[in-house]
């Protein structure tokens, strides 16, 4: 979009709102900020149950917010997924996968777009690697740069400071860092909080190479090794912690953070010997690895703080923003605006629905409700996981429930069918992002 034609659709906005309301702080359309930190597991933070100090300064905005507790990525892997929060289609229809190089197709419409043609400001600060502009992540968004993979203090740093150049206009940002993901190298004075006295063979960081050998050992990890690389994580989530704290800090200190949409989630978990792995992901289907946190602070008048226990998902996310800013939600988007769980409205099951592109030179998807969930390995297999009875997911239960294979199966084809697949666009990083997925432990 040109600047003039958006600078006349932002004029329209704030017209409309003066006309609306003679408030001198209802001028301005809502914000939105959208937070995604990568690989970060629910269950260690602070606001989801846990007890060590992972997260107070994102534990005090959470108290301010909408939480659910059962939300639901649609792939265990940073493109696809990413692409889901921001297209509101499934990794079947929006085709953009890193496994199969495949970049977002121009032709689908982002919730950076559907903002920017509304007016809005859009600046993304990333951590590249599989969301860098080349995986097509960055349309719709007038700035998209990377700080910074692991150092979400580096990336709050560039967005404030690209905060500070803009006027009286609403604006959209981003951010997203891989500090909890691997590998862990948090500051020693992080470390601490969670851990003394560890000399193992894998004191302080922990890189990738060490994480790939412990997979490919056939024993066990030993306890105290185990809970070092534990220890290492959550210190990598105390300094995003500390990180976001300034960040709200800013905001609130700008008067942007009471009247904005914030929205706090992320891509995936991580898997810390469940089922086998140790810090690792992009593998499976188990819950540590699908469930990620998710919390959304609506300004005032919005619905009031609580907590939401039925499942959601990740593609439920970019509705719920426009909806909460009073923008249309385009028809392409295939989620729902989460707010309905706020009111006296019966909210009928969802499901979620996904894949993996690799696993075994097989593809595999996944379709999950509220107690089961099925996975597929084409022209393999398939299992069913009971998560009431078996919420470790240690058996197949689809001999117990063939009814429920089946509905399953019928659900998860509709799915498919309900919209056209895009095609995706070829890609191949170039040197220098060859180097950034390598360090990430993407490329061997």
């Amino acid at each position: 979009m040109n600047i003039a034609l958006r600078t006349l659709l932002l004029a329209a906005l704030v017209t409309t709102a003066g006309a609306c309301s003679p408030g001198a702080d209802e001028k301005r359309p809502a914000s939105v900020v959208l937070i995604s930190i990568d690989t970060l597991r629910p269950d260690h933070l602070g606001c989801y149950g846990y007890g060590k100090p992972t997260s107070p300064r994102i534990d005090a905005v959470c108290a301010q917010s909408v939480v659910f507790d059962q939300a639901i990525a649609h792939a265990p892997s940073t493109l696809p997924s990413h692409a889901s929060i921001l297209t509101s289609l499934i990794p079947q229809h929006h085709q953009a996968s890193f496994d199969n190089r495949r970049a977002l197709p121009d032709e689908i419409t982002t919730l950076a777009e559907v903002l920017a043609e509304e007016g809005y400001r859009t600046a993304a600060f990333t951590g590249g690697g599989q969301i860098d502009p080349l995986f097509g992540l960055d349309q719709g968004f007038e700035q998209y740069t990377v700080p910074a993979a692991d150092d979400f203090e580096a990336t709050v740093d560039a967005a404030l400071a690209w905060l500070d150049d803009l006027e009286d206009e609403p604006f959209f940002l981003f951010l997203h860092s891989y500090q909890p993901h691997h590998p862990y190298d948090p500051a020693p004075e992080a470390l601490a909080l969670f851990e003394q006295g560890y000399d193992g063979p894998l004191a302080g960081a922990v890189n990738v190479h060490q994480i790939k050998a412990i997979n490919a050992n056939d024993e066990a990890l030993p306890a105290a090794d185990l809970d070092h690389v534990v220890a290492a994580y959550d210190a990598e989530i105390r300094e995003v912690d500390n990180a976001f704290g300034r960040l709200a800090d800013a905001l609130d200190a700008r008067g942007l953070l009471e009247p904005s949409v914030l929205v706090f989630t992320s891509d995936h978990g991580e898997e810390f010997g469940e089922h086998g792995f140790v810090g690792w992901h992009s593998h499976t289907f188990f819950e540590e690895l699908l469930r990620v946190p998710l919390f959304v602070k609506y300004p005032k008048g919005g619905p009031t703080p609580q907590r939401v226990e039925r499942m959601v998902r990740s593609i439920d996310i970019a509705p719920t923003v426009l909806k909460a800013i009073g923008s249309r939600v385009p028809e392409s988007f295939s989620g729902i605006d989460l707010a309905v769980f706020s009111s006296a409205r019966e909210v009928p099951p969802l499901v979620a629905v996904g894949r993996l592109d690799r696993v075994d030179r097989a593809r595999v998807s996944f379709v999950r409700d509220g107690r089961f969930k099925l996975e597929r390995v084409v022209s393999r297999r398939q299992r069913l996981f009971d998560l009431i009875d078996d919420p470790a997911e240690a058996w197949d239960a689809s001999s117990n429930y063939p009814e429920e294979v089946s509905r399953l199966i019928a659900i998860y084809e509709d799915a498919l069918a309900s919209r056209t697949a895009a095609q995706g666009t070829a890609i191949e990083p170039g040197d220098a992002l060859r180097k950034e997925l390598e360090d990430l432990g993407y490329i061997q």
